[in-house]
């Protein structure tokens, strides 16, 4: 018995002490980041049944790839009329080069940060609801590190195949749950795949946002060297490119060359403008 009461005092003591500031966003909101997420369909969607808040997407969620374009409303009997005047956006300045990160945060999240804080540069991230929920620390650092903090849908599902009402409802859901944790206004919006259509950009401009796209596919999702995606950033980017990435290892490897190649060829970098 004694040895018991030992072994179980020990545990308790090895316990991490989390710190208050984080500890008062929401003790629930933050799972333990190890515990294995619930897997995915063939479409890289989560399932909408036995779904959790706080449970991260597993990766890859599926990426958004090559030049996204605007696509059919989905025809139902509620269908909208109203057709949406929002523009969105493809590109940045003169001179200018965006990097943008989808689908956080994740486990590798944090060493993302650092990475960029060393190099002394902001991004614009593009967060996931539900990942959101799972890692809040990320997305309040990001923010409190000065990075333009985004949004991507909760589940990343291909919008431009929902109704209105779906779309409504999957903007919403997410998006509560990302502002939970940074307090300043959400005003970016990506669709995931680039998918969308006058459905999502009217949503979009219900909430006050801006949707924001590309001009630049590097495809870092398709290897795991980051002297590769080096490779494939650097020969695409030119002045104006908003470049599209992931939240993952290889680019994480690759970003500080990235970076120094862009600055070589006298692009500025900058977050996406409001």
């Amino acid at each position: 018995m004694l040895t018991i009461l030992l072994l179980t005092g020990c545990e308790q003591a090895a316990t991490p002490v989390v710190p208050s500031a984080i500890a008062s966003l929401s003790p629930s909101a933050s799972p333990d980041p190890t515990v294995a997420p619930k897997p995915v369909s063939d479409t890289g969607v989560l399932p909408t049944n036995n779904t959790s808040a706080s449970t991260p997407i597993k990766e890859p969620v599926g990426f958004e790839i090559g030049s996204p374009k605007e696509e059919p409303v989905v025809s139902i009997e509620k269908k909208q009329t109203k057709k949406s005047a929002l523009k969105p956006i493809y590109s940045v300045g003169k001179g200018q080069v965006a990097i943008t990160i989808d689908d956080g945060p994740t486990k590798y999240t944090e060493d993302l940060l650092k990475v960029l804080k060393e190099q002394n540069i902001h991004v614009t991230f593009f967060f996931i609801g539900q990942n959101a929920a799972a890692f809040p620390q990320s997305v309040t650092e990001a923010v409190y590190e000065g990075h333009e903090v985004g949004y991507h849908s909760d589940t990343h599902p291909h919008m431009s195949q929902m109704t209105y009402d779906a779309q409504e409802n999957e903007f919403n859901s997410g998006l509560n749950k990302l502002i939970k944790f940074d307090k300043h206004p959400v005003t970016l919006f990506r669709p995931p795949y680039g998918a969308y259509n006058n459905d999502t950009k009217l949503v979009t401009e219900e909430h006050h946002m801006q949707m924001v796209l590309w001009n630049e596919d590097p495809k870092d999702w398709a290897t795991t060297d980051p002297s590769k995606v080096v490779k494939s950033v650097l020969a695409q980017v030119q002045s104006g490119s908003i470049i599209v990435m992931h939240d993952h290892p290889s680019t994480i490897a690759a970003l500080p060359d990235i970076i120094k190649g862009i600055r070589k060829k006298g692009y500025t970098l900058v977050t996406v403008p409001h």
